[in-house]
């Protein structure tokens, strides 16, 4: 038999990822077995465990995921336009990506988080979690030094705004429960909304 080679177990490990995430959407995270995470793609349960100790590592490592490819997909923003442009991009990917629809829906509706999983997801990836938070209050304080946001605008509290508003028509797209909602076009005039009279009138 061929040893695997990294690459083949790095595909092993992302297929163990998806397999896991599908049933996690599908049953929730405390009914979900290593099992049925091992029959989805047929594999052993004790292949499973060789790469994951627990369905707490599994649920990690999927959050570190979406984490980075969301990092990835956004780019240097100099203008209210360009923040908006990746607003509408971030949509378009939730919106098309059936993946990052499950994962949502998952983590907002069927993530049972008790104490214990809540304090060992947390330890190991809480600070991850607050970047994107960090991130929109940083780039906001930047335009706003650049001329683009008025300065008598408080940048804290614009940048709360943003994220409640942003995470609310998320959290409504992915229940499902608005079929008709089209979630690019209420995160452009939603944002529009919260943003024109912060807009420096010279930009």
């Amino acid at each position: 038999m061929a040893r695997k080679t990294k690459q083949d177990t790095e595909q092993t490990r992302l297929a163990i990822m998806d397999s896991a995430l599908q049933t996690f959407y599908e049953k929730g995270f405390s009914r979900t077995t290593f099992d049925e995470i091992a029959k989805r793609i047929n594999m052993t349960k004790g292949a499973v465990y060789w790469h994951f100790k627990n369905k707490t590592d599994v649920i990690v490592a999927i959050i570190k995921q979406k984490i980075a490819q969301s990092d990835s997909d956004t780019h240097q923003i100099n203008t209210m336009e360009d923040l908006r442009n990746a607003i509408i991009k971030r949509a378009e990917h939730i919106e098309k990506d059936k993946k990052n629809k499950d994962f949502l829906f998952f983590m907002i509706y069927r993530m049972e988080w008790s104490e214990a999983v809540l304090n060992n997801v947390w330890e190991q990836i809480g600070s991850l979690c607050e970047i994107p938070d960090k991130k929109m209050y940083e780039t906001l304080l930047r335009l706003q030094e650049n001329g683009h946001i008025k300065k008598s605008i408080d940048i804290t509290t614009l940048s709360e705004i943003l994220i409640c508003f942003m995470r609310g028509c998320i959290n409504k797209y992915v229940s499902g429960k608005n079929n008709n909602m089209k979630l690019t076009t209420i995160m452009a005039q939603g944002f529009d909304a919260v943003t024109n009279n912060a807009k420096a009138e010279n930009k």
